[in-house]
């Protein structure tokens, strides 16, 4: 059985070549997002074992980390896609030789601005004025 925290993680991150038993299959399967019932019966644990398990602080702590974890790898990655769709989107308004096509990575270029601005109350009003009525000029033509 896993105890440490960092082992934990890696669990929760890597499949590992050795079988995992009980609370490491429980803690694997709550990871990836397996209900509670769902998680005792893939670890071959009762259901009450496994709700006992989660009132464990340290296991119900491992448990969080390692979910926080994985959602931050997954932001990550999901970052990193969206920069390279912004790419994408910025090639197709320069070199595109449709212009609906220029026309449509534009609007969604502003589209993707005008929901990041509104997540981010810092930008200044005069950017995301200018963004809306940049969109409106688009959309009007």
């Amino acid at each position: 059985m896993i105890t440490t925290l960092a082992a934990r993680h890696e669990l929760a991150e890597a499949d590992s070549p050795y079988p995992l038993q009980g609370d490491d299959q429980l803690f694997q399967a709550l990871v990836s997002g397996c209900h509670i019932e769902n998680a005792a019966s893939i670890a071959g644990i009762s259901v009450r074992t496994a709700y006992r398990r989660l009132a464990d602080p340290v296991f119900k702590q491992q448990l969080q980390e390692a979910r926080q974890c994985l959602r931050e790898s997954i932001l990550a990655k999901l970052s990193d896609a969206g920069h390279d769709a912004v790419g994408t989107l910025w090639e197709l308004m320069q070199s595109a030789d449709d212009e609906g096509v220029r026309l449509r990575a534009a609007k969604a270029v502003l589209e993707s601005l005008r929901g990041f601005h509104a997540e981010s109350p810092k930008v200044e009003t005069t950017t995301r004025m200018q963004v809306e009525r940049t969109q409106r000029v688009i959309e009007g033509a």
